[in-house]
């Protein structure tokens, strides 16, 4: 049916419906004697010349990097690229002038395995160990558990200025003394 949906349309639909058709054997039955053969005298054409159009593969055609999927890639500062939540190592004798931060082409072949490809050639990769996630500090929690927003003088009275009337200023001189008195 998708080879000749273009032409099929809901013909097909149309015609079943017509002939009375309601089970599976009935639609078999009315594909091959009536519906297929009225399409193929419509719609096919013959060709205008019965050779053979198709090519071999030649000895430059590689069918596992034509047949393949590929995403281009930037090569980092220390020649690892990343491929599918994995880091792939160039490895060192394969480090070349203008790799660093050049794009290469990942083939992710059909047999699972992939392939880096720079300027024409294949660079051989082994793949990374994970680096080590860093180590997370727990932090006190500053909003209330109610959901109500930031919690207000939660340890009680506020100590920031503190240490700023302990050693009074001798422009501010009796001033400072009474504020501190009175508090």
């Amino acid at each position: 049916m998708e080879r000749s949906f273009e032409t099929a349309q809901d013909r097909l639909v149309k015609g079943l419906r017509v002939a009375g058709v309601t089970t599976l054997e009935q639609a078999n039955q009315y594909l091959e004697a009536e519906y297929l053969p009225q399409w193929k005298q419509k719609f096919t054409v013959a060709p205008a010349s019965a050779d053979d159009a198709h090519r071999s593969v030649g000895k430059d055609h590689d069918l596992t990097a034509i047949l393949c999927h590929v995403e281009q890639r930037t090569v980092t500062s220390d020649y690892t690229i990343r491929f599918h939540s994995a880091i792939y190592q160039i490895l060192p004798d394969q480090v070349r002038p203008r790799l660093r931060q050049a794009r290469v082409r990942v083939e992710q072949r059909r047999c699972g395995t992939i392939a880096v490809r720079w300027e024409g050639k294949y660079l051989p990769v082994s793949i990374c160990d994970a680096a080590p996630k860093p180590k997370t500090i727990a932090r006190k929690s500053v909003y209330v558990k109610s959901g109500a927003g930031k919690a207000h003088n939660a340890g009680g009275k506020s100590q920031w200025m503190k240490s700023y009337y302990e050693t009074p200023s001798p422009k501010l001189g009796k001033a400072i003394a009474i504020a501190n008195a009175t508090s």
